[in-house]
């Protein structure tokens, strides 16, 4: 089974078959709204509204993974095609192109997080995060009379996930971390040396991310970006639209703005202070680039998200 597509027809979704307006559940509200910080699915809920065929596609900003528990799956992942077995877990980096296709008989869960989230997740584990910077198909099924950590691990979220325990977002966030824990153990270190060229190119975008989350708030030009990678601003454009499919300065202003609806959400900070706090001049200016982004002012935004 060859699945082909261009990269110009290649489409950037959301959750699978989602564009546009932000929806509940979506990438970007899961990255504005607690207690939701990430969404879980089982396989056939999705993907039989497209005839278990799920066409090449990316996102921007999302990390997934897929469990399969019965059934198998043909998988496109960039350039490699293989097939997907019970007990078997895939991870998605965002910017990756995958598409599936699905046996009649599918089962099992795709789980989503923001790459926000991914790394609010990982920050301790440094390490870590560099090992699932990468797409990974590992077993986690262990055997029938030992359940390995991932299966075991997935039940307990699936469980917590569709519960309404006491802690459950405490309860959550743990168990996701432990589960991505016992995935990037299994995922070999790596050589930067031997990284294939679309590796390369994710590293390189992973340390921009890095660096705008360390001075988003300064307002660094693309210059200062670029030559922290050891890259051309050329580059760096290139490198952002192909993986997560805005310019470069658009995806600083694209952490500015969330942000800023954060703030705007979960507490009363005047939108002056709001402005200052994120380095913008004055409220005026702060206010006209947010309308420009969120197609609405500031306070509207507040008053529509109370």
């Amino acid at each position: 089974m060859i699945m082909v597509a261009t990269r110009n027809s290649i489409p950037v979704y959301k959750l699978y078959g989602e564009t546009g307006e932000t929806a509940p559940g979506t990438a970007e509200q899961i990255a504005i709204s607690e207690p939701e910080f990430f969404h879980l699915e089982s396989i056939p809920s999705r993907s039989k509204l497209h005839d278990l065929h799920i066409q090449p596609h990316r996102h921007a900003n999302l990390f997934q993974l897929l469990y399969i528990t019965r059934g198998h799956a043909g998988i496109e992942f960039d350039d490699r095609q293989f097939t997907m077995q019970v007990g078997q877990i895939l991870t998605m980096p965002p910017g990756t192109v995958h598409g599936f296709r699905f046996s009649p008989d599918i089962d099992g869960w795709v789980i989503s997080l923001t790459d926000y989230h991914l790394q609010e997740i990982l920050s301790p584990a440094p390490k870590l995060f560099a090992r699932l910077d990468r797409p990974l198909c590992v077993d986690g099924s262990g055997t029938a009379d030992q359940p390995g950590p991932t299966d075991f691990l997935i039940r307990q979220l699936v469980a917590e996930y569709y519960g309404h325990n006491t802690g459950r977002l405490y309860a959550l966030r743990n168990i996701l971390g432990l589960l991505l824990l016992a995935i990037g153990r299994d995922a070999p270190s790596g050589d930067p040396a031997r990284l294939s060229r679309k590796e390369q190119k994710t590293a390189k975008f992973r340390k921009f991310q890095s660096l705008i989350e360390t001075f988003y708030k300064q307002h660094k030009p693309l210059e200062f970006y670029a030559r922290e990678i050891g890259i051309t601003t050329t580059q760096l454009n290139r490198i952002a639209k192909d993986i997560y499919g805005m310019t470069a300065i658009e995806v600083v202003h694209h952490r500015l703005i969330l942000e800023a609806k954060r703030t705007l959400i979960y507490t009363d900070i005047a939108v002056q202070q709001i402005a200052d706090e994120l380095g913008f001049r004055d409220a005026g200016y702060f206010s006209r680039f947010f309308a420009k982004k969120a197609a609405m002012s500031p306070m509207q935004f507040r008053q529509d998200h109370r």
